[in-house]
């Protein structure tokens, strides 16, 4: 095991000789940290004790290929920072090679003039006897400890190791001002953690942090993001030199700027990441290249979460390079007196244009910022506007322009940042009309994962083809990948002749005016070579040899066969060139073209292909054999796509489309790859159809998820959405719009519905429309702009009340008809020949543009999409299994003059659970059931249909050294205040949850306690003191109820023994129901959960023995649960040795202790015993479930458990 090699190399260093100037090696407190001193004594230079860290972030990768990081502590001089900087090779390094490595290092700084190295260690002894000598000193316990008196630093995991030496910059006005940074971030509404010794001048890390729900995004638009309402948005800045002030950072040019600060977006589940993760998330990016979070902390493809805590949001790629890059130059633009959009566009305008000292800025850039009304508070604030000059804090400045790019990122270009000018909205975001931007997303990684797509929902991927598909063979195409540098296969005139109609014209048809086809520039014409192609071999063979070969290893070819395959096409990627004229081939995809439609003028036909994934040569080939050489011709994939005409281009994306197997077939090979990567997958799928595909997915714009689908596919998990009513069709989800547009929806219908007094608030109805426009809907939304059916009933989007109206229209023009493959994709398995969307309406008809004889809707904040619906070829239900078309357990009720009718022409029933608004609305009828756990945001009289959860109820409690940083004075500061106010000024405690435990109120002297410890050390006795002192903080900052637990620091008597009320339970909910155990409390009349912890002589590196005294449980034979064994000790991995870490702290540790209590299966009083649990039997239950569970026992336990019981006590 690596970490075990880890500890067996330190071991061995330590036992052994060290190299010259390494001193007192030591293992640190994080895994794979080493602490160690270098001290070197020559005639011309004295040196004083440097204290050095080195840190391998990616433990699993020792002894081979881990990395270090290496970094001094002890305010170290400018020449020891640099040479340990400039310190490289250290990949795959032992402990001892490392040492080697620094000692060398370190040794030329300090060579005399005779060129010797001196290295005496008295220097060395002289500090360890000062240590020690300060150890002896203190006392083994204070009850009037002084540190309950003063100020503390922070947590025990980041204490400075030299006892508290600052950088000499780090002054009383240096700590200050960081606190005064991180305080108004605070106040803004953000979580602030710290990582490091930020207030000591050195290498730190600050975290910026919201929960998602507070940020306004509708849970469509979570769920296209892939992040849950539960979730922080984290942005964590690096400071390697120290704590920078934006006015500092503004002052720097490039080249500084980037050694003083750095910047990486992600999310988790916690408001800040551990030490280890942070310096991995900058470590490993650096390493790879690239401005992202490593691989190794990201979910893997299978949705299995490694153990790190965060891992990169969707657009977590372009948002670092956009901080990076940007930020603190628009910062100095915005000290002009602009907003962030004059900012933003004037940094454009120069950085494209170049700027000089005679530029005039244009008055344009210092207009009022607008504002989004739909978006909470906390997104629109500007902490600079707020401010109106003087000091800025940067870390909230930097958070404040991160929300701004990522709460509204589809309204800029993910790759120049540009804001989008364009009308259309859309919930995922895209790049603009740039051919750059265009290869920049697609080419350099900022584009989805298709592999995850298709992984998740491979139907989703099929859809999404089709529709492309169907749109390039009908040339409806409007926007075309012209900036991936494609080179495709020359283009068959015969795929030239858009389809013909489907179906007759229909009544009040208004013809399109056609579009004059583009000219081809001039371009060299392709190249047809005559060849012999050997069918079992594989192989080709040049008849006219050319000069030299035309194709190599690698490329792209269509060979065009002649005799039993003749007609068809083998694409084929080239194996072998090297034994020109003859050339091997990978296994061709063969396409066949199976018929003709006759244009209807009786012109030029146009193709059907059929693709097959058949071997062509299922025998096996012998040496031996002569080589069958059938006539052939071929053409090389050597065409620019761009300099192709739009009709060309269509008919291109046809034929690479036509390539590629079905998304099953994509499927089972990700599932088979340990790293799934299409890429990979070079023989089988050309580099061209990749980058289509990769293209189509990515360019999508509205989140579509699968209702149904066989298990597989995600859809499985969303049966409880389909809607009743509408057999034989393929149900999704669907959603389109900016991430505003719900609360835009939702607005609209409250003013419309207060307005008209309306008893239903909104209907439903339904859109149909071609198949050939649903590629581009999909990316532009709805909208009136293009003309397909008439206008005879004015402008707006078109609806029925009847899907079978609407399904009339949206199978026109290509499709699946009748098993007649129109236009459609040839490798679907859905084989779409019609689409229809289900949309939510205001139910205001009498508003409508018209309402007869269809509800033709002008205003688009009135309409929002909900479900999309296909229907499918004759592989439904052989390939693809639908869920039973049955009634869902709760309905909408729906306006009952407005009920929609589905394919079979009966009334459909929609799920209550799958539209927000009904539940809005619902609660708005009943004022007097508003949510217990949280408050919404107040809105013209309602509330707000978007969560945004004020009181952060939900929120992960902000750990005690971070407030103490935050909030906590300097010593000297505290003195010099002390003149002049007669008591501290103490934070004000924020009112929390209400809760009926009342502090203090506990009568120790009944209680049934463990002997009082004898023993002691002076270490752990500090380690203790700090932790209690933290303890005792965190009460003082966080309200009863939210924290969960209680201290009567005053009645500890001993370090050693610690006595904890848990209470509040009634806190927790699970699964919307309020914990048993909270109501058998209740009934009981008992407030709290009363513990003993007991420290061994070894702690932290051993755990804290925790039982629970009273009140008495249920076993798990009788029905109880929450890891409380019989005897009453708690049954947790972290409490052993097995998962005890020595940087926990007790905070932690106490919040973890009381989630067990509250998990499933869940803990239940005893309600026939009111007596309390003895000490042995508490030891016996602790040895038990150790042995069961295989953890390990920590040394010294029975000693300090099985000791005699108190005087007057009973076990």
């Amino acid at each position: 095991m690596p970490r075990r090699q880890f500890i067996a190399d330190l071991q061995s260093t330590q036992d052994g000789q060290l190299p010259p100037g390494i001193h007192d090696l030591q293992r640190g407190e994080d895994d794979g940290q080493l602490v160690f001193l270098f001290a070197i004594n020559t005639p011309s230079r004295s040196s004083t004790p440097v204290k050095l860290n080195a840190l391998i972030p990616e433990l699993s990768e020792y002894p081979r290929s881990h990395e270090y990081i290496i970094y001094a502590e002890d305010g170290a001089s400018t020449e020891v920072a640099d040479a340990l900087d400039g310190i490289r090779r250290t990949s795959g390094k032992t402990v001892f090679e490392l040492l080697e490595i620094v000692s060398t290092t370190l040794s030329r700084l300090f060579v005399d003039t005779d060129g010797d190295v001196h290295m005496p260690d008295s220097e060395i002894d002289d500090a360890a006897e000062e240590e020690d000598d300060d150890d002896d000193d203190a006392d083994v316990y204070d009850s009037d400890h002084e540190a309950f008196q003063t100020s503390t630093a922070p947590s025990a995991s980041f204490t400075v190791a030299n006892g508290g030496v600052r950088n000499a910059a780090a002054g009383r006005a240096f700590r200050q001002r960081v606190r005064q940074d991180l305080r108004a971030a605070k106040q803004a509404g953000f979580k602030v953690g710290v990582l490091g010794h930020l207030l000591d001048g050195y290498n730190a890390f600050v975290t910026m942090s919201i929960r998602m729900s507070k940020l306004g995004i509708s849970d469509e638009a979570m769920q296209a993001w892939r992040v849950e309402a539960s979730e922080y948005l984290i942005l964590v800045l690096q400071y390697p030199n120290g704590y920078k002030t934006s006015e500092e950072l503004q002052g720097f040019d490039s080249l500084r700027l980037e050694p003083n600060i750095g910047m990486r977006v992600c999310t988790g589940k916690m408001y800040k990441p551990t030490l280890q993760e942070a310096i991995k998330a900058f470590t490993t990016a650096k390493k790879d290249g690239r401005d992202s979070i490593a691989d190794s902390l990201l979910a893997n493809a299978d949705g299995e979460s490694p153990e790190s805590s965060i891992r990169d949001v969707f657009i977590s790629k372009p948002l670092n390079g956009l901080l990076k890059e940007r930020l603190v130059a628009i910062l100095r633009f915005r000290g002009m007196g602009m907003g962030w959009t004059g900012a933003e566009d004037l940094y454009i305008s120069r950085t494209s244009a170049g700027a000089t000292k005679t530029d005039v800025v244009d008055d344009s850039h210092f207009l009022p910022e607008p504002t989004n009304d739909a978006l909470p508070d906390i997104v629109n604030a500007d902490h600079w506007s707020e401010k109106s000059g003087g000091q800025m804090s940067f870390p909230l400045l930097a958070m404040q322009f991160l929300l701004r790019h990522f709460v509204r990122c589809t309204e800029f270009c993910l790759v120049c940042h540009r804001k989008m000018n364009t009308e259309l909205e859309a919930i995922k975001p895209y790049v603009c009309e740039s051919d750059f931007c265009l290869y920049q997303y697609m080419a350099i990684g900022f584009g989805p994962s298709i592999e995850h797509e298709i992984s998740s929902q491979p139907y989703v991927v099929d859809l999404l083809v089709s529709f492309c598909y169907n749109s390039a063979a009908s040339h409806r195409l409007r926007e075309f990948p012209d900036g991936l540098s494609l080179v495709v296969p020359p283009v068959d005139p015969k795929d030239l002749m858009p389809l013909g109609p489907a179906t007759p014209k229909y009544r009040g048809r208004q013809e399109e005016p056609e579009e004059k086809a583009d000219k081809a520039g001039p371009r060299p014409p392709a190249v047809d070579y005559e060849v012999g192609f050997d069918q079992a071999r594989l192989e080709i063979i040049f008849h006219i040899i050319p000069e030299q070969c035309p194709v190599k290893k690698g490329d792209w070819i269509v060979l065009q066969p002649k005799g039993t395959l003749e007609g068809s096409e083998l694409h084929c990627r080239i194996r072998e060139a090297t034994f020109f004229p003859t050339i091997s081939i990978n296994e061709p995809v063969l396409v066949r073209r199976l018929s003709a439609n006759r244009a209807p003028d009786g012109g030029t036909t146009t193709s059907i292909r059929v693709v097959t994934d058949t071997p062509l040569t299922p025998h096996t080939v012998t040496p031996a054999q002569t080589p069958k050489w059938a006539p052939a011709g071929f053409q090389v994939y050597s065409q620019d796509f761009k300099s192709l005409t739009k009709e060309e281009k269509s008919a291109a994306i046809c034929r690479l489309l036509d390539t590629l197997p079905n998304v099953k077939t994509l499927q089972e090979y990700l599932k088979k790859r340990a790293s799934p990567d299409l890429a990979d997958w070079n023989e089988r799928i050309s580099t061209p159809a990749l980058s289509i595909l990769r293209w189509i997915i990515a360019s999508n714009r509205a989140c579509i998820m699968q209702v149904d689908g066989d298990d597989s596919g995600a859809g499985s998990a969303r049966q409880e959405e389909r809607l009743y009513g509408m057999r034989d069709y393929m149900q999704f989800r669907f959603a389109m719009g900016a991430p505003d547009k719900e609360q835009r929806f939702i607005n609209e219908v409250r003013k419309t519905a207060t307005r008209l007094k309306l008893a239903y608030p909104t209907l439903f109805a339904w859109h149909g429309s071609p198949l050939y426009n649903w590629h581009t809907i999909i990316r532009e939304g709805l909208h009136y702009k293009n003309v397909d059916h008439g206008r005879a009933y004015g402008d707006g989007v078109y609806h029925a009340l009847d899907a079978q109206t609407s399904t009339g229209y949206s199978g026109m023009h290509g499709g699946y008809a009748n098993g007649n493959a129109r236009g459609s994709w040839p490798n679907s398995l859905l084989e779409v020949s019609a689409a229809l969307a289900l949309n939510e309406i205001v139910n205001a008809p009498a508003e409508f543009q018209s309402q007869k004889p269809y509800y033709v809707v002008k205003q688009l904040d009135w309409i929002q999409t909900r479900y999309l619906f296909v229907r499918c070829g004759q592989k439904m239900g052989e390939i693809i299994k639908l869920a039973a078309d049955e009634m869902p357990k709760t309905a909408l009720i729906q306006d009952p003059q407005h009920i929609p009718r589905g394919a079979n022409g009966g009334p459909i029933r929609i799920p209550a659970s799958a539209i927000k608004s009904s539940r809005i609305f619902k609660n708005e009828r009943r004022p007097e059931l508003p949510s217990p756990a949280k408050r919404l945001k107040a809105m013209g009289g309602f509330d707000d249909p978007i969560p945004i959860d004020d009181d952060d109820a939900a929120s992960v409690v902000t750990t005690t050294s971070d407030l103490i940083i935050m909030f906590e004075d300097d010593p000297e500061l505290e003195d010099a205040s002390s003149a002049t106010s007669a008591a501290p000024k103490k934070i004000e405690k924020p009112p929390g949850t209400p809760t009926d435990f009342l502090p203090g109120t506990l009568d120790f002297s009944k209680l049934p306690l463990m002997p009082m410890p004898t023993y002691a050390t002076s270490a752990t006795t500090k380690r203790l003191m700090k932790e209690l002192q933290a303890v005792a903080k965190a009460q003082e900052l966080t309200p009863a109820g939210d924290l969960g637990w209680y201290i009567d620091v005053e009645q500890i008597e001993n370090v050693y023994q610690w006595i904890v009320e848990l209470h509040s339970f009634h806190t927790f909910e699970i699964k919307g129901k309020k914990l048993p155990l909270a109501d058998d409390m209740k009934k009981q009349d008992v407030k709290s959960i009363v513990l003993e912890i007991r420290f061994n002589k070894d702690f932290p590196f051993t755990p804290p023995y925790v039982r629970v005294i009273r009140p008495r449980f249920l076993t798990m034979l009788q029905g109880g649960g929450g890891h409380i064994v019989a005897g009453g000790a708690m049954c947790m991995e972290l409490l052993t040795n097995t998962g005890w870490s020595s940087v926990s702290s007790m905070e932690s540790v106490l919040m973890q202790v009381r989630l067990a209590i509250a998990s499933e299966p869940f803990a239940r009083l005893d309600t026939r015993s009111r007596g309390e649990y003895g000490t042995g039997e508490a030891a016996d239950g602790y040895v038990r479930a150790c042995n069961t569970h295989g953890w390990q026992i920590p040394p010294g336990f029975k000693e300090m458990a099985y000791e005699s019981a108190l005087p007057g006590k009973s076990d």
